[in-house]
């Protein structure tokens, strides 16, 4: 048997449906469903556990990791902990399985190989039919990849290598870091021709313009940060990925309700060495607490005083953009704080963060 193991946060419910529907009609019914929600807002949650659960082949987990970074690589961890079967697939709310998908598992299943599939990928008109019953193969995908997240191998091997490296946020490069590391442990990597899976369409990440500032975190260059990391790992021939907690370990509730009541706030204004001095220096100096920092824009800089002074060369505040802010922040929230408790937030107007971290 099979377990097929999903990350979700804050995504529609059709397209939920769409991709479970696709597994209520698999012509063998020995799998399983643990699905992981990272986070989603708590009427979404509600509803997306309704609907999970209506299946009967469906597990639900909740982890309380609203105010937390998006981390695919943590929530398919936590899955993976929680299977059961000797066998995982690593799928995508994404996906439209064929029917004949299981059965295919299980002639292809083997303890010492991980299989690698093709995905066949549906444009936005052909993806309005899985609105409604369908036929798989009457889908007709615009073209095909292979580089795509989906995998299927044993938990053991999950487990040797210890699952995805959480340093990957955002987007990007997890899933091909992970079929490297298998390779370095000896597994054989397979790759499957036949078409058993479809991708419903959606905006893809890289259109979404990361020098921008959104209420949405997004980290400038963030695709290519991914990318250095996984060519780094490539490099020392990893097996197991550097600086990692214990494999599955999230955040609990408590924890996150904890940090509600910071035990001291400290306000800054969007200035340069204000901010550069804080996030480097200062924060390393405070020690079991629970601080919250609040950043807020200080528009003097835009003034006709501000830029008068500039025009007469008088000393002046140099600031620096919310943006600026934002990326300073998930920088070290990456590099230093990713394994902590912590809430981070941009206001709707975008002139406010506030950053609360458990030190």
């Amino acid at each position: 048997m099979v377990t097929i193991v999903y990350a979700y946060r804050n995504r529609e419910l059709s397209r939920i449906k769409a991709s479970l529907d696709s597994l209520q009609i698999q012509s063998d019914p020995s799998f399983k469903v643990i699905f992981v929600d990272y986070g989603s807002e708590q009427e979404l949650a509600i509803a997306i556990q309704t609907l999970v659960e209506s299946y009967s082949f469906a597990t639900y987990y909740y982890i309380h990791a609203r105010t937390l970074l998006w981390n695919k690589s943590k929530a398919l961890n936590y899955g993976i902990k929680k299977v059961k079967t000797a066998n995982v697939f690593i799928a995508d709310v994404d996906l439209i399985f064929s029917p004949n998908t299981i059965a295919y598992f299980k002639k292809i299943i083997h303890p010492d190989k991980v299989n690698l599939f093709k995905l066949g990928y549906l444009d936005k008109q052909n993806s309005l039919q899985l609105t409604k019953p369908f036929q798989f193969e009457a889908l007709k995908p615009k073209h095909y990849g292979t580089i795509n997240g989906m995998i299927l191998v044993s938990k053991k091997a999950l487990e040797k290598v210890q699952g995805y490296d959480t340093f990957f946020h955002f987007y990007g490069a997890e899933d091909v870091d992970l079929y490297n590391r298998l390779a370095n442990a000896g597994y054989e990597i397979i790759n499957n021709k036949e078409t058993y899976f479809y991708h419903n369409w959606h905006v893809i990440y890289n259109s979404y313009n990361d020098r921008k500032m959104s209420v949405s975190p997004h980290l400038y260059n963030i695709k290519r940060i991914n990318q250095q990391h996984y060519f780094n790992n490539i490099n020392n021939k990893l097996v197991i990925p550097n600086r990692q907690p214990s494999f599955g370990s999230v955040v609990t509730e408590e924890e996150q309700r904890f940090i509600e009541n910071p035990m001291l706030t400290i306000e800054l204004k969007n200035i340069h060495a204000q901010i550069y001095h804080f996030f480097n220096e200062q924060i390393r100096t405070y020690k079991n607490i629970v601080l919250c920092v609040t950043v807020k824009e200080e528009m003097y800089h835009k003034s006709a005083k501000h830029f008068l002074k500039k025009i007469l060369k008088r000393q002046t505040q140099p600031y620096i953009s919310m943006k600026i802010v934002n990326d300073i922040i998930l920088k070290k929230i990456l590099y230093e704080y990713r394994d902590t408790n912590y809430a981070y937030k941009i206001a709707d107007d975008l002139r406010t963060i506030t950053f609360t971290i458990r030190l």
